[in-house]
């Protein structure tokens, strides 16, 4: 009895115990259920307010609603698109940071019923866009590296406050600039210049500093750009406001030696409309002189030319710029931009020539004059772009874009010179030069993403340029041989491209090919007209890239391209300039374009409190290289005399293989401390008129140091220096430059005004010198244009934006303002 009792209570416990067992399974199934659903997904897209560009490599990290606990994060991808997996459900705060940008922070939560969060479009401002020149207030140019270009961020940049894209661009890394504006990137000229990403007529002295926002530098751009511009490309994005309601800036400029410059720009923004429009008006007066030393070897012995010139060089500019942004939908946008620009220029110039040979003591007259030279005339031109965009929110990333560009220039410029000869009369001379020039492009944009991380584009572009060059030249006395001509010339391009990017892991890749098609026409006419050339020529553009994200902090990266440099209609004209008639220039209709094959290994490290470090290996092979060739034993069937002329060639091979650094960093929290410096080594090989066969290197170093100090919170103080070594040319080369240029800024009237003194190459230490040899022949040339100026400054800043209270000099606070 008692035995069953027993068996019958372990009977009872045992099934108790199957009840418990079956009870803690359910319990925990169901707990593994609950926690399966207690995780979910966020995702979005960042991109710029102003321009809706995407915004790569990104920080975003999610924070607790409750105690601003750091949850997880992630980086956005080149598309801009970024993804937070396996987030537990609750309630957050999503922050995002990009350099340059404020910073955006939006409330978020995730619950069971909506576990997965799409937030779209996320528009970030500049940090510009509404604390003009306050939170980073006289910090140096902010560099962004992104997978295929630099990104610098040059309203900050004080010493070029009152100049033009001229001074700019002397304080962006890679960047020099020559006395006549001609751009160098990393020692080569074949740069191409564009102007919101598009071809311009205007010239970078006479687009104003005030409406420039960002330079992009893209060393070893993708197939997705025009493959021209066999050094890079260095696109100028001008500013655009998109704040609420009427804002604007007024500003004026007065510098010593009679310069003056003043601007407007207002925007309106309403609804689906953004109205923008600017004006801005400059008179510049710069002295110069300049220096020839040249001896040559001729049949009857060894001629010396000494020639000296000085002159005064003014320039009026009218620059106006207007265009307007409309919704169509919340998914297309259109915008319209006109730019025409108006430009006179009266130049006086005094050249006293002697020319000797020191075996026979000919002076001959055309070489022993005083020439004076009055050069007047003006040039009209206007820039007119349509531009349609439109996306898709349901597919992040998935963009069509197109628009279409017009560029008419008209430059009608004289030169009226009296000649005092030693031995004759003096004589008078009449030059002018009418030149019509017009460029038209349309390009069709197509971006569409694949899987979660990839994306392939696909584009076409056609592009017509016309350039007709009418030169008229009068003589008393009257010359044997007028040579008075016109060349017109024609050059058509069409072009479509592909490209492929993804992730795999910890490495993004982009790969792509362009295809152009190029046909040109140039037709002589001339007294006795000359017959017309033709080319046409079909290339392939391949690009590649590849970079590995060490860490969120660190990337490497290792890209390839292929471009080309064609030669422009100057170039190709062989009609010679006779404004100095010792020293002819003229161009060659044999030129043949020059193809560019580029490799780099860059190195990326960001570190806290904005510091970064930026290391870059390149190497360029150049293949038929264009180059200035100086004949100094040119016979002059016009003059009856022995000139020099120079014109240009295809010589043969350009390398060149190099190191750049950049580096910014906050030493403390009023000193900021920028350095760019390269080292690279230059070789050129090949053959020439004047050198049978040459091999000439060189060893090139530059350095760009730029430093802020901001003692107060309403002072800044900037000084700058850059250094460049001499660069060797198959003729020679062109010998050390340096300069150093200050400013500061004082925030009057609640912050909405500024008072800003800038002095320019302080040392007057900037000058542009050459020397030269060939076979027969060395020169020594000096040229100083006036450099030492002082500037001083006010600028007002107005509308819904300019009241902003001024935040504390650490960084800002995250709010929802960052987003638009």
């Amino acid at each position: 009895m008692i035995f069953e009792e027993y068996r019958e209570d372990a009977r009872r416990r045992h099934q108790s115990k199957l009840w418990l067992n079956l009870l803690t399974l359910l319990l925990l199934a169901g707990s593994l259920g609950a926690q399966a659903q207690t995780t979910g997904r966020i995702d979005g897209t960042l991109l710029d307010a102003a321009s809706q560009q995407p915004l790569p490599f990104a920080g975003v990290v999610l924070l607790r609603a409750s105690d601003s606990t750091f949850v997880t994060g992630a980086q956005s991808l080149e598309s801009g698109a970024f993804a937070l997996e396996k987030v537990p459900l609750g309630s957050y705060v999503l922050k995002a940071t990009v350099v340059g940008y404020r910073t955006g922070l939006r409330a978020v939560s995730l619950t069971a019923a909506a576990s997965e969060l799409h937030l779209g479009p996320l528009r970030l401002r500049t940090a510009a866009t509404k604390l003009a020149e306050v939170v980073v207030k006289g910090e140096r140019a902010i560099v962004t590296d992104n997978l295929d270009k630099k990104v610098i961020d040059v309203t900050k940049d004080l010493t070029a406050t009152g100049g033009t894209a001229v001074d700019v661009l002397q304080n962006v890394p890679s960047v020099t600039v020559d006395q006549s504006g001609a751009v160098s990137l990393r020692g080569s000229t074949n740069v191409r210049i564009l102007v919101d990403g598009k071809p311009t007529g205007v010239t970078l002295d006479q687009l104003p500093a005030s409406s420039i926002q960002n330079i992009e530098v893209v060393t070893n751009p993708s197939s997705r750009y025009d493959a021209e511009g066999s050094a890079g490309i260095i696109n100028i994005v001008l500013k655009k406001e998109r704040q609420d309601g009427l804002n604007g800036q007024a500003s004026a400029t007065a510098g010593t030696g009679r310069k003056y410059n003043t601007s407007l720009s207002l925007n309106y923004h309403q609804g689906k409309f953004n109205v923008f429009g600017s004006y801005d008006w400059r008179d510049d007066r710069r002295t110069g002189y300049g220096s020839v030393r040249q001896r040559s070897e001729t049949a009857t012995g060894a001629v010396v030319l000494n020639q000296d010139r000085t002159g005064v060089f003014r320039g009026v500019s009218h620059a106006v710029r207007l265009g307007f942004d409309y919704a169509l939908t919340p998914d297309q946008t259109l915008t319209l931009t006109v730019q025409p620009r108006y430009n006179s220029q009266n130049n006086r110039e005094e050249i006293i020539s002697n020319q000797t040979n020191l075996t026979t003591g000919d002076r001959p007259s055309l070489g022993n004059t005083t020439r004076y030279n009055t050069n007047a005339g003006a040039a009209k031109q206007a820039d007119f772009s349509l531009d349609y965009r439109r996306i898709w929110p349901e597919q992040k990333g998935r963009e069509l874009t197109a628009n279409v560009v017009y560029t008419p220039v008209h430059s009608d410029i004289g030169v009226n010179s009296t000649v005092d000869y030693r031995d004759q009369p003096t004589g008078y001379q009449q030059q002018q030069f009418d030149t019509q020039n017009d460029l038209a492009s349309a390009q069709l944009d197509y971006v569409r993403p694949v899987g979660e991380k990839g994306r392939y584009e696909l584009g076409a572009k056609s592009i017509s340029r016309r350039s007709d060059d009418d030169y008229r030249f009068i003589s008393q006395p009257a010359l044997a041989y007028n040579p008075s001509n016109r060349f017109i010339y024609h050059e058509f391009i069409q072009s479509v491209y592909g490209t492929y990017a993804n992730v795999a892991g910890a490495f993004n890749y982009q790969f792509g090919l362009r295809l152009e098609q190029t046909d040109t026409r140039g037709d002589l006419v001339a007294n006795v007209p000359a017959p017309s050339f033709t080319r046409s020529y079909f290339s392939l553009f391949p690009s590649a890239v590849l970079a590995y994200d060490v860490s969120k902090e660190h990337r490497v990266q290792l890209s390839y391209s292929r471009r080309v440099q064609r030669p422009s209609a100057d170039e190709l004209n062989p009609f010679p300039d006779r404004s100095d008639p010792l020293n002819l220039r003229a161009g060659n209709t044999e030129l043949r374009p020059e193809f560019v094959h580029s490799l780099e290994l860059g190195d990326q490290h960001f570190f806290g409190a904005g510091s970064s470090v930026s290391a870059t290996a390149f190497y360029r092979l150049e293949e038929n290289t264009i180059t200035n060739i100086r004949d100094p034993l040119f016979f002059d069937v016009i003059t009856n005399s022995i000139v020099t002329n120079t014109t240009r060639l295809n010589v043969g091979q350009e390398t060149n293989y190099g190191l750049e650094a950049v580096v910014s960093a906050p030493l403390t929290s009023i000193w900021k401390v920028s350095l760019n410096a390269s080292a690279f080594r230059r070789i050129i090989k090949g053959s020439a008129p004047t050198n049978v066969d040459f091999n000439t290197s060189n060893f090139v170093y530059t350095s760009r140091l730029n430093t802020t100090v901001s003692p107060t919170k309403l002072l800044d103080l900037q000084l700058s220096a850059n250094y460049r070594s001499p660069v060797v040319s198959v003729q020679g080369q062109r010998l050390t430059q340096f300069n150093a240029d200050f400013a500061a800024k004082y925030s009057v009237l609640k912050e909405k005004g500024s008072l800003t003194l800038r002095v320019s190459d302080i040392f007057n230490t900037l000058q542009f010198n050459f020397n030269a040899a060939g076979t027969g022949f060395e020169s020594v040339a000096r040229n100083k244009r006036e450099s030492r100026i002082a500037y001083l400054g006010f600028s007002y800043r107005f509308g819904n934006g300019s009241a902003a209270p001024r935040p504390k000099r650490k960084e800002e606070p995250a709010d929802e303002r960052g987003f638009e």
